[in-house]
């Protein structure tokens, strides 16, 4: 297995004890090549320095959902804890991905330092599952909040909601700063922007993915490739509409929801299905130049995820 980042320290929260309010570690450079070759995420600027330099950056650039997996090991604490009600280690809790809202206000680079918030916000109860709210951000060594997050589980897990784990969360001033900040980097995209129209169709694209394909996603990322429901065909996803964008960096919103009785990709060790891509311009913002991209994901018919779609901006 192969660390998403290499651990500098780790703080435990007094109100969750054993579950970690934030985590701190580097980005390794050879971590983001393993991790989107996993993905399928092939920019240049992801594999070389050189590309990565051309776009105005100092290192390697990591995918966009390369922050998504790493919190995803903050969730599984939190959710396995027993100080939550999560499941025993040996068990997994019965928990469903409902939606994901990740903000980027610039990508993960090598050699980022980085501290990783997470609390719960809310929680309420439906039926025999409650439903958990958790905010999430990555904060970098200048202390800006350059991703936040916003996650819904639906699952058998009881959150303790005491008094300080709030603070474990950058506030809305901080990641508004950030937010602010990605405007200051005018997007490298290829696309002819003033010639979009909404509801034009992105090419299709065809995809195999291999019960191998993921056993090694799990090799790299340390986790199972649906847990966190819905994280390995997010990440095909953006690789699909990165190669259409021609930036990665220039995606601001990753918006994921899973479809209804879909927990994730499902394929046996000696099993290979047929993948399709499709995406569509759903709006459009001429002031900022910028536009939301949905995307339809199937396996052999059935679709992967309720909704999906990115936001991004254009040169």
């Amino acid at each position: 297995m192969t660390d998403l980042v290499t651990p500098v320290s780790r703080t435990e929260s007094p109100s969750y004890h054993d579950v970690p309010a934030s985590r701190r570690g580097v980005v390794r450079a050879e971590t983001i090549r393993e991790f989107a070759r996993v993905v399928r995420n092939f920019h240049p600027a992801h594999l070389r320095e050189d590309a990565a330099h051309r776009l105005g950056y100092s290192g390697l650039v990591a995918p966009p959902t390369f922050a998504t997996v790493f919190l995803g090991h903050l969730y599984r604490d939190l959710l396995h804890s027993p100080r939550t009600g999560g499941a025993a280690p040996h068990t997994a809790p019965r928990v469903l991905h409902a939606d994901h809202v990740l903000d980027l206000a610039r990508p993960l680079l090598a050699g980022d330092r980085l501290d990783c918030r997470v609390h719960v916000e809310s929680s309420c109860y439906f039926s025999d599952y409650e439903v958990l709210t958790i905010r999430s951000a990555l904060v970098d060594g200048a202390g800006r909040a350059v991703h936040t997050g916003t996650t819904t589980v639906l699952g058998r897990v009881r959150a303790v909601t005491a008094p300080g784990v709030a603070e474990a969360y950058a506030d809305r001033r901080s990641a508004e700063t950030a937010l602010a900040h990605s405007y200051d980097r005018t997007p490298c995209t290829t696309v002819d922007f003033d010639s979009l129209s909404v509801g034009d169709q992105l090419p299709v694209q065809l995809l195999e993915v291999s019960g191998a394909d993921l056993a090694e996603y799990s090799y790299v990322t340390g986790l199972p490739s649906a847990e966190p429901p819905g994280i390995y065909e997010t990440g095909l996803a953006t690789g699909y509409l990165t190669d259409w964008l021609g930036d990665p960096a220039a995606i601001t919103r990753l918006r994921t929801q899973v479809a209804p009785g879909v927990h994730g990709l499902r394929v046996r060790a000696a099993q290979r299905v047929r993948l399709a891509l499709r995406g569509r311009i759903t709006a459009l913002d001429r002031r900022h130049r910028a536009a939301t991209l949905a995307v339809d994901l199937r396996c052999e018919g059935r679709r992967l995820f309720g909704y999906a779609a990115v936001e991004a901006r254009f040169r």
